[in-house]
């Protein structure tokens, strides 16, 4: 049977950074399958946040886990114990501080690992293993996790009260020692934090032990005492084995379940990767035609747009070369009109100088008649 912490130990924890965010640690646990997480800062550990933490510091106060840090609800109160230590030491520790997980570390503070309670009831002696389950259980289950006793005003620990199995025959000063030793053993086993029993509690605690006595001395002789003890012990006994057994159970299906669990992972991990993938080729494709499609928009709209400037260009230059027709079509039109003008203007000048010629050819001859009218009457 191993007896160092090394050989029983959960080596190499999932760990956390304190910047997380709760949320994300809660996911991590799930998917890994623990009730805590350790907090590491340069390879040394320096906190612990647990499922309780969790539980009682974040749903229960209502605040948003996305928004809520990890350093802000962990645990820095430690219990730790060295590899090389021994299980008595962790079984020890564990009854003492009433926790069902110890951390392992190193001198320098560097975590190796986490050893819990089922490893040692996997390894360990069944008597020491199940006085260890009592002891642990025995503030009535609100311990659960690496720190108890952090909030003793809001979660304070009740110590219940224990009835310890009377003998037939014993005497009355013995059992009362008896008595006294479990509430000094369970006292013992129980951590810092826990409130006094109430004056209530004492009194009916007195009277319920006085009741115990008067029904012991009313029991049976000491052979049907020894039977019953006899048959106390293989109760026990079947009830450790029995113990055990489920212990492996639980175990074996915890492994299947992680198993199961991994596997389903990975194929919601692999689908994820194919569907997004797939979206990314699919978006690829999209933004390929959207391209092309743009591309083409604005080929068709620059080839709209140059053979709407080339129209609009050869309209401008008909419209020219017509008003420049038109412009020579009134010039020519005005030196035609200038020209017959001028042409009227000199045969009206050649009609006066004839006119003027023949005038003075006229007055010529009357003059030449007048002379020589002028000789013959001479």
């Amino acid at each position: 049977m191993p007896q160092n912490i090394r050989d029983v130990m959960t080596s190499n924890p999932c760990t956390i950074d304190a910047d997380r965010s709760v949320a994300y640690a809660a996911k991590m646990m799930l998917e890994e399958d623990v009730g805590l997480a350790p907090i590491v800062e340069d390879g040394k550990l320096i906190g612990m946040l647990t499922d309780r933490d969790i539980a009682t510091r974040v749903a229960a106060e209502g605040r948003d886990p996305d928004q809520v840090k990890v350093r802000d609800v962990a645990s820095t109160q430690l219990f730790t114990i060295g590899p090389r230590q021994d299980l008595d030491e962790a079984l020890r520790m564990m009854a003492k501080h009433q926790v069902r997980r110890l951390p392992v570390v190193e001198a320098d503070g560097r975590l190796v690992g986490v050893v819990a309670q089922a490893d040692i009831a996997r390894e360990g002696n069944d008597a020491q293993t199940g006085q260890l389950v009592e002891e642990i259980s025995e503030s009535g289950g609100q311990m659960s996790s690496i720190e108890e006793g952090q909030f003793p005003v809001q979660f304070p620990r009740q110590i219940e009260e224990q009835q310890p199995e009377s003998l037939v025959g014993e005497e009355p000063q013995v059992e009362e020692q008896r008595e006294e030793e479990a509430v000094s053993k369970v006292q013992a086993a129980s951590s810092r934090g826990r409130r006094k029993r109430s004056t209530a509690k004492r009194k009916t605690a007195t009277r319920k032990r006085s009741t115990a006595k008067r029904k012991t001395a009313a029991k049976k002789s000491t052979g049907t005492r020894k039977r019953k003890t006899a048959s106390r012990k293989r109760s026990t006994a079947k009830r450790t084995t029995a113990k055990r057994r489920s212990t492996a159970k639980r175990s074996t299906a915890k492994r299947r379940s992680t198993a199961k669990r991994r596997t389903t992972a990975k194929k919601r991990t692999t689908a994820k990767k194919r569907t997004t993938a797939k979206r990314r080729s699919t978006g690829k494709k999209r933004s390929t035609a959207k391209r092309r499609s743009t591309a083409k928009k604005r080929s068709t709209t620059k080839r709209r747009s140059t053979a709407k400037k080339r129209s609009t260009a050869k309209k401008r230059s008909t419209a020219k070369r017509k008003t420049a027709g038109r412009k020579a079509a009134g010039t020519r039109k005005r030196k035609t009109a200038t020209r017959k003008t001028a042409g009227r203007k000199a045969a009206g000048t050649r009609k006066r100088k004839t006119a003027t010629r023949k005038t003075a050819g006229r007055k010529a001859a009357g003059t030449r008649k007048r002379r020589t009218t002028r000789r013959k009457t001479r």
